[in-house]
């Protein structure tokens, strides 16, 4: 399965998509024990890396599955204050990953929205955050 890039816009979208990657595991990013397997954060950071492999990868079917974990964790156990602008940035990945997977995968929205919830579903294109290191 391959993303349609052909379509105006797909390649900014996917470069979009490359500089959350790009941050989404920046030490100045994460919050500080955010990967010890006893955090609440630990599910959270795995859910989010599967997302990034799985795009990597470019097995784009399951890729709903584990947005709509990474959301429930994050309605089910709000941000520690240590976090909140990671939760921020990962709102705003989820909300860009799901418009690249609606707008240029042959994923079909039927069985997007039977995993994304719809606000993230409904959000479009995200702006990426100027205030975060490695954000070029």
């Amino acid at each position: 399965m391959e993303l349609d890039l052909s379509k105006p816009g797909a390649k900014d979208e996917r470069a979009k998509l490359k500089q959350f990657h790009a941050i989404l595991n920046d030490t100045e990013v994460v919050p500080e024990q955010a990967y010890r397997m006893a955090t609440t954060m630990f599910p959270l950071i795995c859910f989010v890396n599967n997302i990034v492999a799985l795009y990597l990868s470019k097995n784009y079917e399951v890729i709903p599955i584990f947005i709509s974990r990474a959301h429930r964790h994050m309605v089910e156990r709000p941000a520690p204050p240590n976090a909140v602008a990671y939760y921020a940035l990962l709102a705003k990945y989820l909300r860009q990953m799901t418009f690249v997977l609606r707008s240029y995968s042959p994923i079909s929205e039927e069985t997007l929205q039977a995993y994304i919830p719809v606000e993230i579903f409904a959000a479009g294109s995200q702006e990426l955050p100027n205030d975060y290191p490695n954000c070029a």
